[in-house]
């Protein structure tokens, strides 16, 4: 049986907190109206926007420009509240569309996240990611960390018009890797999406919990968990994938 790993993309792989606070040191530099901000709080309070956004839209069943439309203007609203409305407005719709565009292009990972992929592609794993997220954005992330060549398929929510955990987008991604639920592995950083939404869909699940992860955002329990990517294909043989 040839095993089929699926990963969640954003705070598995692709470090998400580390290229958005790459992006908006940018734009406190570039930007007048932001240069006197520090960096790092506005990266801090972006994070909490955002994700709370996110929350919604997966929950309700939302497009991303649910997203994409709120979350610059909260942002501004709360640390540039000086700002005239149709400036503060403007300055949002500007920010958003650079955001948009520079983010996938920068490419943090967490350590030895591509040469265990690459381990793992060499032993006889298929390699996939199965991510809420538009198709657009996160494959250029995946270009960005170097890794199109070692992913076999890209499952998306928009793609699926589902997000994890809904058994939907799973039974999506195992149709187009072309398994069944028994030979599949779902990898990720969030027990409710990545270990819950896996283990109803049939599949064996690994949590990873990185040194720098959010707290859990739910209860489900993995079949395995593992800290550093080094230590994937030992938890892999121990579930006995």
């Amino acid at each position: 049986m040839s095993w089929q790993l699926f990963f969640d993309l954003d705070r598995t792989l692709w470090h998400h907190e580390a290229n958005c606070a790459d992006v908006l040191a940018e734009f406190c530099s570039e930007f007048p109206e932001l240069k006197h901000l520090d960096p790092a709080h506005v990266a801090q309070r972006y994070q909490v926007i955002n994700d709370g956004l996110w929350e919604i839209i997966q929950e309700a069943g939302y497009g991303v420009d649910y997203v994409r439309n709120r979350r610059f203007p909260f942002l501004l609203q709360e640390l540039v509240p000086e700002l005239p409305t149709k400036e503060r407005r403007e300055l949002a719709e500007v920010l958003e569309r650079a955001f948009t565009q520079r983010t996938p292009t920068r490419g943090a990972t967490y350590p030895a996240v591509a040469e265990t992929l690459r381990l793992l592609k060499e032993a006889g794993y298929g390699v996939h990611v199965l991510t809420n997220g538009v198709t657009s954005s996160q494959e250029r992330k995946i270009a960005a960390m170097g890794l199109t060549e070692v992913v076999d398929s890209v499952t998306t929510s928009d793609a699926s018009a589902s997000y994890k955990p809904d058994r939907g987008i799973f039974t999506y991604a195992m149709r187009l890797a072309g398994c069944r639920p028994e030979e599949a592995v779902m990898i990720g950083d969030s027990r409710l999406r990545d270990v819950g939404g896996g283990k109803a869909a049939g599949m064996r699940t690994l949590w990873f919990d990185a040194p720098d992860a959010l707290p859990p955002d739910g209860d489900s329990e993995p079949d395995g968990t593992f800290h550093h990517f080094a230590e994937l294909p030992d938890a892999l043989r121990r579930i006995g994938a």
